[in-house]
């Protein structure tokens, strides 16, 4: 935390775009006498992703109290720079204080923001007193609210008659809400319902057979009408189980396919943080960071955990976990497993002994080579090389890519803000686009995809539904969901 003194605050704009506000200029005109919270994040950024819940507890907290939110997302990617992209990370993550659009990183500027997340604290009487870079607790950002809150009544400069800006609620009628992940097996099909918070299981065709999950976000075990899930993301069959990665929930959660019995078999439903010291023998106690995949190799899985910027293994057989891969920085390195670097991994599949990640920040695809324990990029460069660019191997530009699948020599790549399918061969690491844009297939951040024999199912996910595409006609179609009624 860094103390800033009496910095008057730059005014917040109200000739930008802003979500969940009826009238910005009348409402930022009437802001001095709060105590104002301001977070700056994006909306690809998992570290902001983890101070979404704190903040919803802060309002909860302070919800009687002259203290206001204010989201000011501050793009990384230039897909976030897009408004119905920002709108959509607003409706899935639930928040409901208003967001205002910084595309030019003006308010980032004039507020000395220098990462993701960052919250600001202004007092009431209009004056920055603290910079928090980085994740924070509930109880800490508490603390200092309330010291200024007890600052501006004794100045008397409080007001507590201050309007609610309003909100723009969104009416959901999906079958599917920002679907994330997709799986199959044989005979069925696995859904992660991740903005329903659910599983949903269905045939090949469509018809669906069980919903797992009641629909509210939770961590509860048990038979599939009671469990309870957060977010759920990428699933892995193995033997008569489904393993979940359920992501809000910082948990790993197995799914009894003949019973559709849930239980949880790893994580304890806190957020873990990085320095964490992890029990392997007891995986229900140790606190994880945002499992985002999970994949089954031989009797273990291989989790993609996107918080701690680590691939992790659990063993089945032994019920153990612990890191495997990564040193946790953030960053994109090759090197050994323990010195390799990760950046947000978010996908994973295997190719004979190579496991492929895609990992996300730095929009890269890499490799981990089991035979030899190390990690290579197979396109890719860092941190902030991205755009949209095929070619082959260093050239190949993707943005903020998030699942990928493999037919053959085929990599297929959800190349997820670039609104895409792209196909990497990989003999040769040369990376083209799959399937031409029309109007009526268009994708819109597609964050999941799988191989169901030679045709891919893709999670088109702003839209709310399912495609199948095609590879050798580069057609696609929709997946259409036929829920019976006592399931609907």
């Amino acid at each position: 935390m860094t103390d800033l003194g009496k910095v008057r605050a730059a005014e917040l704009p109200s000739d930008v775009p802003w979500l969940n506000c009826e009238d910005p200029a009348e409402w930022t005109a009437q802001m001095k006498g709060q105590v104002i919270v301001l977070d700056f994040w994006t909306h690809c950024c998992i570290n902001c992703l983890h101070m979404m819940p704190h903040l919803s507890r802060i309002e909860e907290r302070f919800a009687l109290a002259p203290v206001q939110v204010v989201g000011v997302h501050t793009p990384k990617f230039l897909q976030e720079q897009d408004y119905e992209s920002v709108a959509n990370a607003v409706h899935r993550y639930h928040i409901q204080h208003p967001v205002v659009m910084d595309s030019r990183q003006e308010l980032w500027s004039q507020f000395l923001v220098k990462a993701w997340p960052t919250i600001v604290l202004v007092d009431a009487e209009g004056y920055v007193r603290e910079h928090i870079s980085g994740e924070t607790t509930v109880d800490d950002l508490s603390g200092r609210i309330e010291e200024l809150l007890a600052e501006g009544n004794e100045k008397g400069c409080l007001r507590p008659d201050f309007r609610d800006p309003g909100s723009d609620p969104t009416t959901d009628h999906h079958q599917l809400y920002y679907p994330g992940k997709v799986a199959a097996d044989d005979r069925r099909i696995y859904i992660a319902d991740s903005g329903h918070h659910r599983i949903v299981v269905c045939d090949h065709a469509g018809r669906v057979e069980k919903i797992i999950g009641d629909g509210s976000p939770g961590l509860r075990d048990g038979r599939h009408d009671h469990a309870t899930f957060r977010d759920p993301q990428g699933m892995t069959r193995h033997h008569h189980h489904l393993y979940v990665a359920d992501r809000g929930n910082h948990a790993l959660r197995r799914i009894d396919l003949d019973l559709f019995w849930v239980e949880t078999i790893a994580g304890n439903g806190e957020l873990g943080t990085s320095g964490d010291d992890h029990d392997p023998e007891r995986p229900l106690e140790n606190a994880l960071r945002s499992p985002w995949y999970v994949v089954a190799a031989g009797d273990h899985l291989v989790i993609a955990m996107a918080g701690s910027h680590q691939l992790w293994l659990y063993d089945i057989e032994k019920a153990e976990i612990g890191a495997w891969a990564g040193s946790g920085v953030e960053d994109h390195i090759d090197a050994s497993l323990q010195e390799a670097a990760f950046a947000q991994p978010s996908g994973l599949c295997l190719a004979g002994n190579h496991l492929m990640v895609a990992d996300s920040e730095v929009s890269s695809v890499r490799a981990v080579n089991l035979e030899e324990g190390i990690v290579q990029t197979v396109v890719g460069q860092g941190l902030f090389d991205y755009g949209d660019v095929d070619g082959e191997g260093e050239d190949v530009l993707l943005q903020h890519c998030m699942d990928l699948a493999r037919i053959g020599e085929i990599l297929y790549v959800a190349d997820t803000f670039n609104h895409k399918i792209k196909a990497i061969d990989l003999r040769t690491r040369r990376c083209r686009n799959l399937f031409a844009e029309a109007d009526s297939t268009a994708l819109d951040e597609p964050a999941g995809i799988t191989a169901v024999g030679q045709r891919l199912l893709i999670a088109d996910t702003n839209h709310h539904r399912l495609l199948w595409g095609d590879p050798a006609t580069g057609s696609l179609e929709a997946f259409d969901l036929d829920f019976p009624a006592e399931l609907k």
